[in-house]
């Protein structure tokens, strides 16, 4: 069964045209034998500089073949690793050569401000930060340059091992929610993002204040 037989057919109108077009190219490339390289592109780029979340891509080819989503989870997971690696090599090595002006201007969600906050949380328990970016739908690819930026702060090995214990946990969740309740149930927690974020920025502050204080 392919996907577009086990997937529901995205909305049409004009208040929905562009978003709807992406969705079903989104539902027609989940069916092709091309679909696992372009699952890896999109999660290598959404760790370093693209605003699309792989998820876009995940969920049809989850659901379209639920017996090989973990192999999908998997080789998504090992890509966003991958695209955070050449993140932070690309803050380490760029930053002052143009990348700031050029992330700043281009990349969607990569503002001056956003940048300033991870830089001062950087003092702080980085791999927590790192971590959390890595689990939640706070922009991972920031987190990533912005650690190759401060990597005074950031430990390139801190880095990889709160990246590793972040992004496949992450993803490994969102694809057994997925086969054991459906898109309904991933869609409402990927758009609960402040809600989301808030909670498990409260679970960081506990676990900072009880390794402080413990």
């Amino acid at each position: 069964m392919s996907a577009s037989e086990t997937l529901p057919q995205p909305a049409t109108g004009p208040s929905h045209g562009l978003r709807a077009r992406f969705r079903q190219r989104m539902h027609d490339l989940a069916g092709r034998r091309s679909a696992l390289f372009f699952l890896s592109l999109l999660s290598f780029l959404d760790a370093c500089c693209s605003p699309i979340l792989p998820e876009v891509l995940l969920v049809p080819m989850c659901l379209g073949q639920p017996r090989r989503s973990y192999y999908y989870a998997f080789w998504c997971s090992a890509a966003s690793v991958v695209g955070g690696i050449v993140g932070y090599a690309l803050g380490l090595l760029l930053w002052e050569h143009g990348l700031r002006e050029f992330a700043f201007a281009h990349v969607p969600g990569f503002t001056p401000e956003w940048f300033a906050k991870v830089s001062d949380w950087y003092g702080r328990e980085a791999f927590l930060w790192v971590w959390l970016a890595g689990f939640t739908p706070l922009p991972y690819k920031i987190f990533t340059v912005s650690a190759g930026v401060c990597h005074d702060k950031v430990d390139f090995w801190v880095f990889l091992a709160a990246s590793i214990t972040s992004r496949f946990p992450r993803l490994y969740l969102e694809v057994w929610l997925l086969n054991r309740f459906g898109q309904p149930v991933l869609d409402f927690l990927l758009g609960q993002f402040s809600r989301v974020v808030l909670v498990l920025l409260l679970i960081v502050l506990g676990v900072v204040l009880w390794l402080q204080w413990g």
